[in-house]
């Protein structure tokens, strides 16, 4: 499995502020890696970094084997996309014309796109549904509709790595289970993605690698049911919290206790009745 990007030692200050400190990280192709920690714990300012977008205060990012600093910002977005956690549209664009402009960093100043530029783009929406938005305002979409349209973006640059910002903030049950299942579709077909989640039995469940990160450190990096334990979660969020394992489906369950939590007596089943209410439709 081959390494798509390595950062050695990488730090960012933003005065006397040390976002991310010394971190020592490496991504492999075909994985779908879940970046997970409290808010401001350097996650976004990771992301961006690594595409590019912050100038970094020591260390160095390596794409395929290439210093970040070689690579023109085109060069970069050929290989890898990059979807913000919120994004401000502030003139009336259609929702086709915002994931179009994925296609820019593959044609000329004088290019327009093709035909075959409007396929990749049309695909790209229905495979996160939102080809029936194609000509509604961004500024008229609700935020998880929205968020579902700068997914399509970042799936219509079609690169090998997807660096995804919280896609299922603002999206409903069913939608964010959808985005999951559908990254590691993509990762089955050989492209890279990571990922920040908050959702942790979202990560267990779909992430093949989880890296914990709090105050611009990493706490553990490795398989989901390595690093979501109770002593992780205690040292990056500050909680306490039992890591359990589903009785019924191959999934873990992180079930948290209450600040000020001495006793967990009262959280524990007194009966355990076997019973499960499942979708009478499935076998």
């Amino acid at each position: 499995m081959s390494v798509m990007f390595e950062c050695k030692g990488l730090t960012k200050k933003y005065g006397n502020k040390v976002a991310l400190n010394h971190v020592d990280l490496s991504l492999e192709s075909g994985r779908i890696v879940g970046l997970l920690g409290p808010n401001g714990s350097g996650k976004t300012t990771m992301l961006k970094a690594l595409r590019g977008l912050y100038p970094t205060s020591g260390g160095d990012i390596f794409w395929d084997g290439k210093s970040i600093t070689s690579l023109s910002d085109k060069e970069i977005a050929h290989h890898v996309a990059y979807m913000q956690q919120s994004v401000n549209v502030s003139f009336d664009y259609e929702a086709i014309d915002i994931v179009m402009t994925a296609r820019y960093p593959y044609l000329k100043w004088w290019q327009q796109e093709g035909p075959e530029d409007k396929v990749i783009v049309e695909n790209a929406m229905k495979e996160v549904g939102v080809y029936h938005l194609r000509h509604r305002s961004v500024q008229s979409l609700s935020g998880g509709e929205r968020q579902r349209v700068f997914l399509a973006k970042a799936l219509a640059q079609q690169t090998e790595v997807l660096l995804l910002d919280e896609p299922t903030a603002a999206l409903d049950l069913v939608y964010a289970d959808d985005i999951f299942h559908e990254g590691r579709r993509l990762c089955d077909e050989g492209k890279t993605i990571l990922i920040v989640v908050h959702d942790l039995e979202l990560a267990a469940k779909y992430c093949t690698k989880l890296v914990l990160i709090s105050d611009g450190r990493i706490v553990d990096v490795g398989a989901p049911r390595d690093v979501l334990t109770a002593e992780n979660l205690r040292k990056a969020f500050r909680l306490s919290a039992a890591v359990y394992d589903d009785p019924y489906f191959k999934q873990q369950r992180i079930f948290v206790f209450p600040k000020g939590t001495t006793d967990i007596e009262d959280y524990k089943q007194t009966e355990t009745s076997g019973e499960m209410s499942i979708d009478p439709q499935l076998k």
